[in-house]
């Protein structure tokens, strides 16, 4: 007898059917996915090359010495005559400087100028009086009236009058070139070392002029550090300025070469010399940065421009012939508690297998591998960049 067929059993067939073609399509992509294994992932070969372990120092060129004009007397900026980037020598003119007068100061001069008048007034009238005394003592002493010693008395009070007179005299001159200086800040005969003629003290090249024609100005004195009306410094004796990590802070020695690498002059290479390594680090955002400066050295007299920025490339080794992989290829696994790092290399059938590698220097690029591949072996990129992936999407429609 037949069994009669229900839509219960037909959704049953229906079911097991969907799940073994959804089994068989599994099985199936699984396979192929193994099967082209060695089409997911890019390789790198090593390279043999030379390797340089250096360290880089980001910073900027400054002048060995930078000197600051500054006036030692307030007033305002008349002329200014120099630019930036004009070389000026030793003793030349840089501005002039126009003072204000001070209204206390002037009145003051012009009192010690009247007193000193009337002193000499005084003087004038003693000298005369002692005159006529001493003219007097001396009649007679030739008459005998009059002893020696009484002459020799009227002599000496004529002199000292006199001197006092003359002292009045010179006392008056300084008063009237105070009250002078007091009004225009110089006097005829001292123009030349006027305080209002602001000069430069050394030869060099005019970095910067922060004041304009018409600025006041403060002199600098002990409490105040003045008014700089420019900065001089000389262009063909500079250093390179800047910074290192800690890691690499123990690596360095001063007196070491290094190379200034200058890229506002499309990448020139300048010799230099390490001088400093700072004895403190700095903390920049959370990491240790240490100070260091090397002297730069310009054999050709090119033009360097204060300010450029630079790196500085300190070689601590040099290796010829180095076998060397890109440092990002590398990964590492932890073993009896240490990082241990391996490659994955390409074997024959496609697949990948780990080799773990022994590595040397690096230079922040690639790393040296002593041993554990040789330069035949393709290395995965298992970290692939967007270029990666776009190259590996080229090479798989290919």
């Amino acid at each position: 007898m037949k069994k009669k067929f229900t839509w219960k059993k037909a959704i049953y067939i229906i079911l097991g059917l969907l799940f073994a073609v959804a089994l068989f399509s599994g099985i199936r992509y699984f396979v192929k996915s193994n099967s082209k294994e060695s089409e997911a992932f890019l390789t790198r070969k090593p390279t043999v090359q030379n390797m340089e372990d250096k360290v880089m120092a980001t910073g900027k060129i400054i002048p060995k010495e930078e000197i600051e004009i500054k006036p030692n007397i307030a007033g305002i900026i008349d002329k200014i005559l120099v630019d930036e980037g004009d070389k000026v020598e030793a003793g030349q003119l840089i501005a002039t400087v126009r003072i204000v007068p001070n209204i206390a100061e002037v009145n003051n001069a012009q009192q010690n100028v009247s007193n000193q008048q009337l002193q000499i007034n005084n003087a004038r009238m003693n000298v005369e009086n002692m005159r006529k005394q001493f003219e007097m003592q001396e009649r007679l002493y030739k008459q005998g009236v009059a002893s020696k010693q009484e002459f020799l008395n009227a002599q000496q009070q004529l002199y000292t009058t006199q001197q006092a007179l003359k002292n009045a005299q010179q006392q008056l001159v300084t008063a009237q070139k105070a009250l002078l200086i007091a009004k225009t800040g110089a006097t005829p005969e001292l123009q030349g070392l006027a305080t209002t003629q602001i000069r430069s003290k050394a030869a060099g090249t005019v970095l910067e002029v922060p004041v304009k024609v018409g600025s006041q100005v403060i002199e600098a004195n002990s409490f105040n550090a003045g008014t700089t009306i420019c900065s001089i410094a000389d262009l063909n004796s500079l250093i390179f300025q800047g910074e290192i990590d800690e890691a690499q802070a123990g690596k360095l020695k001063q007196g070491m070469d290094m190379n200034i690498v200058i890229g506002a002059l499309q990448n020139k290479t300048f010799p230099g010399r390490l001088t400093m390594i700072a004895p403190k680090g700095k903390d920049n955002n959370g990491t240790i940065k240490f100070p260091v400066e090397g002297d730069v050295f310009n054999p050709n007299n090119e033009y360097i421009r204060a300010g450029f920025s630079a790196n500085g490339e300190i070689v601590l080794t040099s290796k010829k012939n180095a076998l060397l992989l890109d440092e990002s290829l590398i990964q590492y696994e932890k073993k009896n508690g240490k990082d241990v790092p391996f490659v994955e290399v390409k074997q024959k059938d496609g697949k990948f297998k780990k080799a773990y590698v022994k590595l040397g220097a690096s230079d922040g690029i690639n790393v040296e591998i002593l041993s554990g591949i040789d330069k035949n072996a393709d290395v995965k990129v298992w970290n692939p960049s967007d270029k990666d992936k776009e190259e590996l999407k080229e090479k798989s429609k290919k």
